[in-house]
């Protein structure tokens, strides 16, 4: 019973640990493949290259995925034939052989490593891509005429962001007392600046080159809790959310 001197509320005490990493195709390419065909394969049964990845999804609904990072690496070792073909072409699709699912359309004209960025926050690769399940994701590869030899093919995906992009690429919904450790990550080679910020300000803000780790030991915080990341240099880089672990605390 509450009376003036005592209360029925009692301090709660919650943890959320949510570690995605980053999820890696590894190089699907172990030697080389002569690209010969002069247009886009029909049907995802007869990709070049196809790989599943599974994306955590948090345990807890209160921290939500906001948006999705993923990087496309080839190495075009040569373009040949006669006529030699000037032009390579890469689609990358999750799932299903439609625009809806397609992640990457790529066109190269010129032989070496190729590198790609892509931010999925909103449509039909948002919701799957943030859902915890197993996502296949197939390649298909074409030229214009003639032939060319690639020696690398791999994708990433974590959740994050690319160069330029920023704002909640995760979100927590806490009003109390938080105790905070983060570690962001990247793929690639440069800056990014992380955040975790609420309405009421900034609760801590690193910039420089990953691995970066974040602590708060404890702060009050008001809902939403933001976290994000925004690249610096290099556009086909990614950052990402290695790790994201939280205390809170409530009053119920």
């Amino acid at each position: 019973m509450a009376d003036k001197f005592h209360s029925d509320m009692q301090e709660v005490i919650e943890t959320i640990n949510y570690s995605p990493g980053v999820q890696d195709t590894g190089d699907l390419e172990t030697g080389t493949n002569t690209i010969t065909a002069t247009s886009e394969a029909s049907g995802i049964g007869n990709a070049d290259y196809n790989k599943a990845l599974t994306l955590l999804k948090p345990s807890d609904a209160r921290l939500e995925i906001k948006k999705v990072a993923a990087r496309l690496a080839a190495t075009i070792d040569s373009f040949g034939g006669s006529p030699a073909a000037t032009h390579l072409y890469c689609r990358v699709y999750v799932d299903a052989l439609d625009a809806d699912h397609r992640l990457f359309d790529e066109d190269w004209d010129s032989t070496g490593a190729k590198l790609d960025s892509s931010l999925i926050a909103s449509g039909t690769l948002y919701d799957l891509l943030r859902d915890g399940a197993s996502h296949t994701f197939y390649f298909f590869f074409w030229v214009d005429q003639g032939m060319a030899v690639i020696s690398v093919v791999e994708l990433w995906e974590g959740v994050g962001a690319t160069a330029g992009e920023s704002y909640h690429t995760a979100l927590l919904t806490h009003t109390g007392f938080a105790s905070l450790y983060c570690d962001v990550k990247s793929v690639g080679t440069g800056s990014s600046t992380a955040e975790v910020y609420t309405p009421g300000g900034t609760i801590v803000s690193k910039t420089g080159s990953p691995p970066r780790k974040m602590y708060v030991n404890c702060v009050l915080t008001k809902a939403p809790v933001e976290f994000t990341i925004v690249g610096l240099s290099v556009a086909t880089d990614i950052h990402y959310w290695n790790i994201i672990a939280v205390t809170l605390r409530s009053i119920q």
